[in-house]
């Protein structure tokens, strides 16, 4: 009865709710996201390096619906909502057609480029179709590009200029069926999948993410950078074999959750989910001013592995570089490392509002594991041990005021791996 009487009085107190919420706007505003002009993402790689040539990136979007199958967006407006996020490019993947590229939509918009591609419903599961450089394939009809992308997924014909990557490979509606078959490339995060995944094992986060969500966007896309352990499993056994495999981050944006058969919410949204994370692409060379000559460019780095995923909400990937030095040659993600001599791995961050804790990886195993202030400027330097298929994550260490929204690492570069042979 006391407790009762206590905390009818302080209910109705002017002070008690002020207090309350305060504490409250303080939680939920306490993490924002970092502000990043169009003019920084132009030149976001630092490679400072001995006898290093830093190369030039191209940072883009892979995996994105449009109305041609079951999105929210015309393709022209995915690619301008994708260059007002400062991306380079992005690549449309619509359900089982191509329809984007039969109707013109495939070219420059602005500082973006548009590509087209397809997720091809196989047997086996979903995939992405990277046919259009195939000459045997770019024109081909739809089930026929299936057919094909799944006979090389198992091995059974390869045809040239065509890669093909496991699509959600743990998607709640749409798992991959056949994780023993590795195809060219992986989505080792899928955002699709991950806020699927929350919904339906944490209903209660889920719940608060979204609540969170109009008040602090990033704070709310926070919750959801939780990677996958199976995922990540595969991306190490599908690497174990060596190079020739590579794995990106999927937005997998569709803008558009189906209420009922005539109404619809269009989230989350394309440039919500681009201005969250993106791939970073290293260039063997300068971009090309040729549309197409560029799109070769950008598929051979990916098709190489030659890429990093950053959650640039948190931070842009400037100033951030991984490199396997070996005496004066220096070795990037995706390089084959066959030098006999002494190398080290050299990583640099850029000073950020949060610490960091910095993995390097081997063979799937975590063998050294870094904290690292938010302030450091020296490059971290570790050697290496052995043979082996080497990455590294860079997570950062974030946390509300109080701890109670938000208190976890969470992804902030996570680099494709070297191959020490």
């Amino acid at each position: 009865m006391v407790f009762d009487r206590i905390l009818s009085a302080a209910m109705k107190n002017y002070y008690f709710w002020t207090i309350i919420v305060w504490v409250l706007i303080v939680e939920l505003y306490s993490v924002l996201p970092y502000r990043t002009p169009i003019s920084e993402i132009d030149n976001l790689s630092q490679l400072p390096s001995k006898g290093f040539v830093n190369p030039e990136i191209a940072q883009g979007i892979i995996h994105v619906h449009s109305t041609f199958s079951d999105g929210g967006g015309a393709p022209d407006v995915i690619a301008k909502e994708a260059a007002k996020a400062g991306m380079d490019f992005v690549i449309l993947t619509d359900h089982n057609n191509y329809e984007a590229r039969k109707s013109g939509f495939e070219k420059q918009y602005g500082r973006t480029d548009l590509f087209v591609e397809m997720e091809s419903a196989t047997p086996a599961g979903h995939v992405i179709s990277f046919f259009s450089e195939s000459a045997a394939l770019k024109n081909s009809d739809y089930e026929a590009i299936i057919q094909s992308s799944y006979k090389q997924v198992v091995k059974k014909e390869f045809y040239p200029g065509l890669f093909v990557s496991i699509a959600h490979p743990t998607n709640i509606k749409n798992p991959w069926g056949r994780l023993d078959k590795l195809a060219d490339g992986l989505e080792v995060i899928n955002f699709d999948s991950s806020w699927q995944r929350q919904a339906l094992e944490s209903p209660f986060q889920f719940l608060l993410t979204i609540l969170i969500y109009p008040f602090n966007q990033s704070l709310s896309a926070m919750r959801f950078y939780d990677p996958f352990l199976k995922d990540f499993t595969a991306w190490d056994e599908m690497t174990a074999g060596g190079p020739g495999h590579f794995a990106y981050l999927a937005h997998d944006t569709h803008s558009k959750i189906k209420i009922d058969s005539e109404r619809s919410l269009s989230w989350p949204g394309y440039f919500q989910t681009f201005k969250m994370a993106s791939n970073v692409l290293f260039l063997k060379e300068p971009k090309a001013l040729d549309f197409v000559t560029r799109k070769h460019q950008y598929y051979q780095s990916l098709r190489a592995g030659r890429l990093a995923i950053v959650y640039h909400s948190l931070f842009p990937f400037q100033g951030n570089s991984w490199v396997t030095q070996c005496g004066d040659t220096p070795f990037i993600s995706g390089d084959v490392v066959t030098t006999g001599g002494s190398c080290e791995m050299v990583i640099r961050t850029p000073i950020t509002p949060f610490s960091k804790i910095i993995r390097l990886i081997k063979n799937g195993e975590i063998t050294n594991e870094v904290s690292i202030e938010g302030n450091a400027t020296a490059p971290l330097k570790l050697p290496l041990s052995g043979n082996g298929t080497y990455r590294v994550e860079v997570l950062a260490k974030v946390h509300t005021a109080l701890r109670v929204t938000l208190n976890r690492l969470v992804p902030y570069v996570l680099y494709s791996p070297v191959y020490v042979q």
